[in-house]
This record gives structure tokens, C-alpha cells and sequence, in this order.
């Protein structure tokens, strides 16, 4: 019988994410986010950077939106267990 690959963004044993507010199911951990990246948004609409098309940029705002509640927020993860491309159609270039 094949083991589950580790997956080091989850808490082990489940699919939640790891996750710095402490949520232990989905459900909760949506509504932190929710309520934490609102905040951040609302703060980075003060100051909107100039759209510039680049992956770092996106790491950027990624990393400022979340950063309250993921350690790796920002960062481009090196695992997925996922057979769905990210981001499925989302960001094209320009």
C-alpha cells in the first residue's frame, strides 16, 4: 500500500493548511483569512503599487495580504499535491 506523500503546507494527517492563526478546520481558517487578508487589503489600497506584470510582484502582494496567516506567504511553494495548474487561468500575461 502506497504511503501519502508529505505534504509540508498541511498539518499533518489532514488538508487543512498550516496556518499561524491557529484554525483547525476549514471552515475556521476561511474565516480568519477572510477577516485577516481584508485587513491587509484595506490597508494596501492606501497604497496601491504600480501593476508591473512580474511574479515578484504577485509574491509580494501575496506575501502582504497573508502574512498574518501563512509562514510561507509570498513564497512560490515547492509542493502540490494537486494535478490543477495554478493559477487555472487567472493571471495572463500582458
Amino acid at each position: 500500500m502506497n504511503e501519502p506523500a508529505f505534504d509540508p503546507y498541511l498539518v499533518p494527517g489532514t488538508d487543512l493548511l498550516r496556518n499561524l492563526a491557529g484554525a483547525r478546520t476549514q471552515r475556521e481558517l476561511a474565516e480568519i483569512k477572510h477577516s485577516l487578508a481584508t485587513a491587509r487589503a484595506l490597508e494596501l489600497m492606501d497604497d496601491l503599487p504600480v501593476p508591473d506584470g512580474t511574479v515578484a510582484q504577485l509574491r509580494s502582494i501575496h506575501g502582504f495580504l497573508f502574512q498574518d496567516v501563512y509562514n510561507w506567504a509570498g513564497e512560490i511553494r515547492s509542493y502540490s499535491k494537486s494535478t490543477t495548474p495554478f493559477p487555472p487561468r487567472m493571471i495572463t500575461p500582458t
